[in-house]
């Protein structure tokens, strides 16, 4: 009998890409709310939670991260970003290769359960995978609303699979799969595995310290067998 599997999905760079979507929508809420231009300018953003995000900029621009204000601007930037992932822009905004075929083929493993693992605040992660139809796909997953640390999203991760009915698996049956080394060394720290996609902004080279690293999610085949 198969054994139990959790696959859990990043989103920016690993499933969808938003024509930077998300930085347009948090600048914007930035500078609504506290009168910041461009006030991501600088700030680390790959692999990180919003909630670290945030963090760092009230801090640069001279707030405390309370968690009052990061609501009130997590609030805001899911205005933003409701607007501005339907805006029509020159950078890359799509669905990436292999991601369609292959959240298809794991729908029909029975032993597979397949959930997400992403910085996203919860509701730019409905909004931004809402926006292509790929939402509905995922019944449970751990966001940034959780922690700032990436780290500790896994065990929320697994937490929301046993709500959702996911029996207990074992760390090296949890399948970790983002674009940068912080989706990684999140699944490392825990003793999950690792599938590092290069269709971010991090090359093969830059992964190398997954379990395997694909250029893209194309492979269909040798991904659902190594779920196996």
């Amino acid at each position: 009998m198969t054994r139990p599997a959790l696959v859990l999905f990043d989103i920016d760079g690993t499933l969808i890409q938003t024509g930077r979507a998300g930085v347009r929508g948090m600048n914007a809420a930035f500078a609504r709310l506290h009168g910041r231009e461009q006030a991501l300018a600088g700030v680390p953003i790959a692999g990180r939670t919003d909630r670290a995000i945030v963090g760092d900029v009230l801090r640069a621009i001279g707030f405390e991260p309370t968690e009052q204000r990061i609501v009130e601007l997590r609030d805001g930037y899911l205005e933003d970003l409701r607007r501005e992932i339907r805006v029509p822009v020159s950078e890359p905004s799509g669905v990436l290769p292999g991601v369609a075929t292959l959240l298809e083929a794991l729908e029909a493993q029975p032993h597979v359960h397949v959930g997400l693992l992403t910085g996203n605040f919860e509701g730019g992660a409905s909004i931004k995978l809402g926006h292509f139809d790929l939402w509905r796909r995922f019944g449970f997953g751990a966001f940034g609303d959780a922690h700032a640390d990436r780290r500790e999203l896994v065990p929320v991760a697994c937490e929301g699979a046993a709500r959702a009915g996911c029996p207990a698996v074992p760390p090296d049956r949890i399948w970790i799969i983002g674009d940068t080394p912080l989706d990684v060394d999140c699944a490392k720290a825990h003793g999950a595995r690792a599938v590092g996609v290069a269709t971010g902004p991090f090359s093969v080279d830059e992964l190398d310290g997954a379990d395997l690293v694909v250029q893209t999610l194309e492979d269909t085949a040798s991904l659902v067998r190594l779920f196996g």
